[in-house]
């Protein structure tokens, strides 16, 4: 794991100062520490910085051909590598070093650019071919690994984050709005564009090919999931189990020490359970909180306890007020996800241990994991009842009082049934946005200034809502609700907060259930087959059902939940205040602080939970002053 920059110039040489290349490495360190190399020539420069695990000695980068004529550098890790090396070795081509990276220029020698369909792993890839003065960015099937780009007059920069982009260019570049309207309404920023209007996005599964005076950019894997109506239980298990097994023994590859994120979830407690199989030495981490109702290191000590792992904890309290900035700024964009606070104190505690470690990011996506699956369906029938008799319930759950505890059944049915939707899909849409700001509610709504209203209506923002453009590309779908969830929330949100807060601490993360090749089976699995007594990943239930303790495979999908409603009132209270409230706070150019204010204080006195409105402006403040940046 890694971080690469560059910049391709066809205009003059050498493509960029030495000091400017220096800058772009410096500022993405921390995604590989061990080390950093650079190279200039006519027309490309590259930079690398290295986190060291497979063969650490000789792979270093950039790497050449034997003719060093083809370049490249790469964050990530190619899981088939050594099956690759041997094939290609079988065709005549000579390896300098025993690392997966040098697999990359050999196989564009043999394949050209459609090489990538060989590769299985997480990447982002830069490659110069020199002959043909044209380079090649390329992105990972399912956005694990980031890639950024800016072009301009026959000039390409590239990095790994925003943050690494000259200052020239981020000064020459305006707050995208649109990206500020999407993050309003997702906590996030979609892999379709950036905070800045002329940084963009590699978005997963793509290509871009940067030639003097032409710019391609190609999906190289269009992912279009058909169930398999003829599948039978026994056959689902037989061959999840052998997929599963596959993809975790590939990712246990490392020259360094590896461990295992364990949240006492199914999936984490999966990953553990599956390696165990392949090793005896099995390191865990766990994150818990002082807060008992959110705290779930009781499950992870009974996953450890089974399988004999050295197991280590941490405890996050509300002293994270001291890191919050710190970690915003890892964060690289806006980002209003909360468990990244604890997502970034496991990475910590693992970095001291171990280089690399798994996860199970992806099960819920893949097997139907999350609760609101499980509320859609329910949605669709309650979507059946007259339109009129779902208003007059709305407006009753509308008025019921809310408590700020974790699992708490009045805000679920709120959810369902608040507001009144026209249809199932509408509710859905509504349920993973935080501000739901659109067309039909932007005329009355209080909160935003009318400078940002006004630009919302003139750019007509909610005719390209990313979501809904998303869900209409592939409506009709058996599975369209997880698919939405695979192409939107998984790299928007899940892969995003994994890759910055685990590259803050120079830790590598691997994701077993985002194998290729289990995604696509998965993904062919009728619904019926994943869904019993509303409980989700019935496959993986099963499979498991004498392998760990009862406690874990029937316990409800909890999250990475944060009390993050209940700090706000009480330790992060003069924090959330000061930000929000300040006359110089730059969100007053979007949105109105009488109306920030109102929230504040409904929450302070627990007349409302506004934590996750609160949080989302709170993340985008400290983000816009850490920048130096004005959102309008």
């Amino acid at each position: 794991m890694c971080g690469i920059c560059g910049k391709v110039n066809f205009n003059e040489s050498p493509p960029l100062p030495m000091d400017e290349l220096n800058y772009m490495c410096e500022k993405i360190v921390h995604r590989g520490p061990d080390g950093t190399k650079k190279m200039i020539r006519e027309k490309i420069a590259f930079g690398h910085t290295r986190l060291s695990i497979i063969d650490l000695e000789s792979g270093w980068q950039p790497i050449s051909n034997n003719n060093e004529d083809i370049f490249t550098i790469f964050n990530g890790e190619i899981y088939n590598y050594q099956k690759l090396r041997d094939k290609l070795i079988k065709l005549g081509y000579k390896f300098k070093t025993q690392s997966d990276t040098e697999t990359i220029v050999h196989l564009y020698e043999e394949y050209g650019e459609d090489f990538i369909q060989y590769i299985d792993g997480m990447f982002a890839i830069a490659l110069w071919d020199e002959k043909k003065e044209k380079l090649l960015l390329y992105r990972d099937r399912f956005g694990k690994k980031p890639l950024f780009y800016y072009f301009d007059n026959n000039e390409l920069y590239f990095s790994s984050e925003v943050k690494s982009f000259p200052k020239k260019i981020i000064h020459s570049t305006k707050i995208n709005i649109k990206a500020v309207f999407q993050y309003l309404n997702l906590g996030y920023i979609p892999d379709s564009m950036s905070i800045y209007e002329k940084i963009h996005k590699l978005e997963p599964a793509h290509y871009l090919v940067f030639e003097k005076n032409n710019i391609k950019v190609t999906r190289y894997w269009n992912f279009d999931p058909k169930i398999n109506n003829s599948l039978k239980s026994e056959e689902i298990q037989e061959t999840v189990t052998n997929l599963l097994d596959k993809s975790i023994k590939s990712r246990l590859i490392s020259d360094v020490p590896l461990g295992f994120f364990l949240s006492g979830g199914l999936d984490s407690s999966i990953v553990v359970a599956t390696a165990s199989k392949f090793t005896n030495k099995i390191n865990t981490y766990s994150i818990g909180f002082e807060d008992k109702s959110y705290n779930e290191l009781s499950y992870a000590q009974m996953v450890s306890k089974r399988f004999d792992t050295n197991h280590e904890e941490f405890v996050v309290t509300p002293n994270i007020i001291n890191d919050i900035e710190k970690i915003i700024w890892y964060a690289d964009e806006p980002f209003a996800d909360a468990s990244m606070l604890p997502f970034y104190y496991l990475s910590k505690m693992t970095r001291k241990h171990v280089t690399v470690s798994l996860s199970g990011d992806g099960a819920d996506e893949i097997f139907g994991g999350y609760e609101r699956y499980i509320g859609k369906k329910i949605a669709e029938n309650f979507y059946k009842l007259p339109y009129i008799f779902r208003k007059n319930i709305a407006k009753f759950t509308k008025n019921i009082n809310e408590n700020f505890e974790k699992n708490n059944k009045f805000r679920k049915i709120k959810r369902l049934s608040y507001p009144a939707y026209k249809n199932h899909e509408e509710w859905y849409i509504s349920f993973l946005k935080q501000f739901n700001i659109n067309g039909k509610n932007i005329r009355n709504n209080k909160l935003l200034t009318k400078d940002f209203t006004n630009l919302i209506n003139n750019e007509n923002m909610d005719e390209n809502d990313y979501l809904i453009e998303t869900l209409n590309k592939i409506r009709n779908s058996n599975n369209e609700i997880q698919l939405l969830d695979i192409l939107t929330y998984l790299p928007g949100d899940i892969l995003f907060k994994s890759d910055r807060m685990s590259m803050a601490n120079g830790l590598e993360v691997r994701s077993p259930f985002l194998d290729k090749d289990l995604v696509e089976y998965a993904m062919s699995i009728p619904q019926h087959f994943l869904f019993e007594k509303n409980k989700g990943k019935q496959p993986l239930r099963k499979i498991f059902k004498n392998k760990l303790p009862p406690e874990i495979l029937s316990r409800n999908k909890e999250g990475f939940s944060v009390p993050i409603a209940k700090w706000i009132k009480a330790d992060l209270r003069g924090m959330f205040s000061d930000k929000l409230l300040s006359n110089e706070a730059r969100i007053h150019s979007i949105v109105n602080k009488k109306e920030i204010k109102s929230m504040l204080d409904l929450h302070y006195n627990n007349n409302a939970d506004f934590s996750v409105k609160l949080w989302n402006l709170f993340c985008l403040e400290l983000w816009a002053e850490g920048n130096n940046a004005n959102i309008l």
